[in-house]
């Protein structure tokens, strides 16, 4: 695989106004069966900002991917969501869109359930009793498919085809011109 890294110091940060503070790390990865992928890391020592992003640089069809998750084997299987990947599993109504915000990320199936738990969790904090209870009856289908005891279904779509699932049993397809219209009109 071949890689390149790079830092590149910002005079100022762009947050704070900090002089001298603000960096950028990045580095170029060609992935198999997948291309030049950048994933940079900006951030300021001074007012502890950071944003990570995954950028795809070449040009792709917009994409879905289907996987069944069926074992505690599958949280091991690669995901890559870029900023304008959308996530959904169906089986616990949960979909994560992008946003101005958004920043993408490579990591497994268990580190996208992580994610998930850790909102879940933020909530259960904060939320009435009705979406409290909600949420920890999530939470607990979550351990069961992390311990292979219960299936669930991932969905990744990328109007840019910046996104993947990597694994052989994932099912891919090309978007079709009314889910990109949908997914572009959401973010």
């Amino acid at each position: 695989m071949n890689k390149r890294e790079f830092i590149l110091p910002v005079e100022i940060c762009p947050i704070c106004g900090a002089k001298g503070t603000f960096q950028v790390f990045g580095r170029i990865d060609d992935i198999p069966y997948f291309g030049e992928t950048m994933e940079t890391l900006a951030t300021c020592s001074s007012c502890n900002f950071k944003h990570s992003d995954v950028t795809h640089l070449g040009e792709h069809e917009g994409t879905r991917y289907d996987f069944l998750i069926k074992s505690e084997e599958d949280m091991k299987v690669r995901v890559i969501r870029s900023s304008t990947g959308t996530i959904k599993i169906p089986g616990l109504g949960v979909t994560i869109s992008p946003g101005p915000g958004s920043q993408g990320y490579i990591t497994n199936i268990e580190g996208v359930l992580n994610r998930v738990k850790d909102v879940l969790t933020s909530l259960i904090e904060s939320a009435p009793a009705a979406r409290r209870k909600l949420a920890e009856k999530k939470l607990r289908k979550i351990e069961e498919i992390t311990q292979g005891r219960a299936r669930a279904k991932i969905i990744l779509m990328d109007p840019f085809g910046h996104s993947a699932i990597i694994d052989s049993r994932s099912k891919k397809r090309k978007l079709t011109r009314k889910e990109i219209e949908a997914l572009t009109s959401l973010s």
